[in-house]
């Protein structure tokens, strides 16, 4: 068969193909309406829902960004403070009015879902909890970052908080786990001496003085431009 006459022939079975299309259309008119509706909410669906997650996204960072503002929001207590305080900043009369506001904010965020802000939501949350001496709250608050975003700067700040709030309570082998984690830890979010040190602490708290004292002298060795040097070495002269 000669090109032409090919092309001639792949020509007229379009056309058939074209012809059979439009022939089952005219049959069938109700069933090709409905399928295009069908199809037409199904994308008119996946743009509202994108559009309603956005837009749930933009909400949660305005409320986290409250929330931080907030948690880190100036005392009052007194005249002089008041005057003192920066136009436009939310300022509280005591630290415990400060972190129940925090808390307030992070409902919200969380009832609205798995956000975006949902992590850093939880993170102050716990850190607000802890502050208020709701420890149990607080340790699930922080906890739950963890399980959830655990690599990032939120899940590493929530471990480090954890860490201490267990050590605080003297829960020094679960504290030692964490603190271990965030020596571990080579990306850099967080001091990897903060992890050596709460190692050195929590080593030292379950009477293990000499495992203790070698950390000790290893940050000093290891890390001597570093804000707990001063620490390391007072543990040091305290054990000699």
């Amino acid at each position: 068969m000669k090109r032409e006459e090919r092309h001639q022939a792949k020509r007229n079975d379009f056309a058939t193909l074209l012809d059979e299309v439009a022939q089952f259309a005219g049959r069938n008119v109700r069933q090709v309406a409905l399928v295009g509706a069908a199809v037409l909410v199904l994308v008119l669906g996946v743009v509202g829902v994108k559009s309603w997650l956005r837009s749930r996204d933009a909400t949660g960072a305005r409320l986290l960004a409250e929330m931080i503002d907030t948690y880190n929001a100036p005392i009052t207590a007194s005249i002089e403070d008041l005057q003192a305080a920066q136009t436009g900043i939310p300022t509280f009369t005591s630290a415990a009015e400060r972190s129940r506001k925090v808390i307030d904010l992070a409902a919200p965020i969380l009832e609205a879902g798995a956000g975006a802000a949902r992590a850093g939501a939880l993170l102050y949350r716990g850190m607000a909890q802890s502050d208020l001496g709701l420890y149990d709250e607080a340790e699930a608050s922080l906890g739950e970052v963890m399980s959830r975003d655990a690599k990032s700067l939120y899940g590493s700040m929530a471990r480090l908080r954890l860490a201490r709030l267990k050590e605080s309570r003297q829960k020094s082998e679960e504290a030692l786990t964490l603190y271990q984690a965030i020596l571990d830890d080579d990306r850099g979010l967080l001091p990897r001496e903060e992890g050596l040190l709460g190692v050195a602490r929590c080593q030292e708290a379950l009477g293990r003085k000499d495992e203790a004292q070698a950390l000790y002298r290893r940050l000093v060795s290891e890390y001597p431009d570093s804000e707990y040097l001063m620490e390391a070495r007072r543990h040091l002269s305290d054990q000699s």
